[in-house]
This record gives structure tokens, C-alpha cells and sequence, in this order.
């Protein structure tokens, strides 16, 4: 089967029939039809079956179609590596981040960045770690934040700086536990409720690190997705949480209170591109920016005493 085969096999695979698969790929039904006609008299066996102007795929075809899925998905990989290579280091800047990342700390970037360099236009999506690679390695992104150094063979990490854990509680839960328990007002927390992150977000085994040093067995709570999600409840007073130094940097020091895990690693934050394609020079002119802004927002944070 050559690529032009493969591509009207596929369309009449996820279509159903000629005529959808013929505006899918944007040529005639009885170019549709007369390709796999012929793809069929090459193979030497049917594809299809047609039935009251049904079709329905072959035993054969099936087999086919799950090899051909993944050719197809790498064909279309390269078309958007393609259609992205046109826009690298044309005054765009194109970057993903975690949603911790994007929300606490993306903000005050793209407001020095705008100033520093105003004819540079920016690109932002906020990505969960899984769905980092995927958008590097196809040029969709020149660069992407995260915690933690990235796992991919194929993804360079580099660290821009690391800083503590902090447990964000409500200013008012975190004053009664000072005063029951003056000389360790972190044991208070053992009965308090946590907010805990579901999946295999970071955050939430630094939350179980500190439940089992608080001796907790059966944590109750609500658990959720974000931490960003999660500070919002603790501010509601239904628990505590633990939260990463830029989350923490912009807490309402008026009614909550970061309190600093000395116990726990510190985490780290990292920028990610593909080993195959560095950063452009827009990208690379603000991930210069990224260290002074990453203090600057560090020192906001007023840790609780």
C-alpha cells in the first residue's frame, strides 16, 4: 500500500463509508471507491464487504487497519512537526505548563516578558505532565515547565530552581493549633481533614509523606485534581494541603498561611524541550528571564511562625 492508499483506507476505516471518507480527505467518492478497488486487486483479497450500500470491513482489513493506525498517526505527526518549523523564531514564542505553573507564576512572565520584548507574540497551554512530550516533540511547543525532571529519552530537563514544600491552611486552624499545641502545632493537623490530589501528581506524595509523619492511617478529606483546586477548598476551611514555593508565594498571607515542610525535599522546577529541537532565540530570551522572576516571586512567601 502506498501513502495515498493508506490514507483512503483509513478515512473509509474511521468513516464507514466512501462518501464520508471522500469529504474527510477532501476528494471524490469514485476517487474513494476506484483507490480501494484497486488496493483490493493488489492485496488479492477484500477489504470490505458491501451489504444494502453498508460496508463493513473484512477480517483482513481489521488486522490492517491496526498496523496502518499507528503509520497514520506518525504521518500526522509529521505534518505538524512540518506546518510548526514554519513559525519557529518568527517573533513567536510558544510554551506549555503545568497548571500549578501557568496559574501561580505564567502571569507575572508574560507581563515582564510583554514589556521587555513587545513584538514577540506568546503562546501559552497548560499541559499535565503526561501531555508535555507529545507537544515538544512535535514542534507545538518550544519549551514547557514542570516539576520534577522529565522521564522522556527524548526530552532535555533543565533545572531552574528548587524550593520548599509548604502546607497551606487557613490563618484561623492554623492559630488553634499554636495554642493547643504550642511546642508542635503541625500534630494538629493529624485531625484535621487534608485535601488530597488524585492520580500520580507529585503534590499528592508529598501529601502522603507528611500524613504518614503525622501518624494519620485513615486520611479523611476531599481529594481532587489540582492544587489549585485544592487551595481553594482549604481557603473554604474544609482542610489543609500541601503546596509547591510558587503556589505558596501567592496565598492571601490575610487569611491563609504557608507553613514550610523542613522534613520534606524540596521540589524542583525544570524546562523541558525535545534533545532534537532547542529553543529558538524568542524562547531562550525569556527563558533567560526565568531565574530573577522565579526569586522574585520565592520572596513574596511569608511562612507562618
Amino acid at each position: 500500500m502506498n501513502f495515498r492508499q493508506l490514507e483512503v483506507f483509513q478515512a473509509v476505516m474511521q468513516t464507514g463509508n466512501m462518501s464520508a471518507a471522500a469529504r474527510l480527505i477532501c476528494i471524490t467518492p469514485s476517487a474513494v471507491s476506484k483507490t480501494i478497488a484497486h488496493t483490493e486487486l493488489q492485496l488479492g483479497y477484500k477489504l470490505f464487504t458491501r451489504s444494502k450500500g453498508a460496508l463493513a470491513p473484512t477480517p483482513e482489513a481489521m488486522v490492517l487497519f491496526t498496523e496502518s493506525a499507528a503509520i497514520h498517526g506518525k504521518l500526522d505527526e509529521l505534518r505538524k512537526i512540518a506546518v510548526n518549523l514554519r513559525q519557529v523564531d518568527q517573533g513567536q514564542v510558544r510554551l506549555a505548563a503545568i497548571p500549578a505553573v501557568s496559574h501561580e507564576f505564567l502571569p507575572l512572565v508574560l507581563e515582564r516578558h510583554a514589556a521587555r520584548y513587545p513584538g514577540v507574540n506568546i503562546e501559552v497551554r497548560t499541559l499535565n505532565q503526561d501531555q508535555m512530550a507529545p507537544a515538544l516533540m512535535t514542534r507545538s511547543v518550544d519549551f514547557a515547565l514542570g516539576y520534577y525532571e522529565h522521564p522522556h529519552p527524548q526530552l532535555e530537563s533543565r533545572m531552574l530552581m528548587s524550593g520548599p514544600l509548604y502546607v497551606a491552611v487557613t490563618r484561623e486552624i492554623w492559630e488553634r493549633a499554636a495554642r493547643v499545641r504550642r511546642n508542635n502545632p503541625m500534630s494538629f493537623l493529624a485531625n484535621t481533614p487534608m485535601i488530597r490530589l488524585v492520580g500520580d501528581d507529585p503534590m499528592r506524595h508529598a501529601i502522603d509523606q507528611l500524613t504518614a509523619q503525622l501518624g494519620v492511617s485513615t486520611p479523611s478529606g476531599v481529594q481532587v485534581q489540582t492544587s489549585r483546586l485544592a487551595v481553594e477548598l482549604v481557603r473554604l476551611g474544609m482542610g489543609w494541603t500541601v503546596i509547591d514555593f510558587l503556589s505558596a508565594s501567592n496565598l492571601d498571607a490575610a487569611t491563609m498561611v504557608a507553613v514550610e515542610l523542613q522534613d520534606l525535599p524540596p521540589v524542583s522546577l525544570y524546562a523541558y524541550h525535545a534533545s532534537a529541537s532547542p529553543p529558538g532565540r524568542h524562547a531562550l530570551g525569556m527563558l533567560d528571564m526565568l531565574p530573577a522572576l522565579l526569586n522574585q516571586a520565592m520572596a513574596r512567601t511569608r511562612p507562618a511562625h
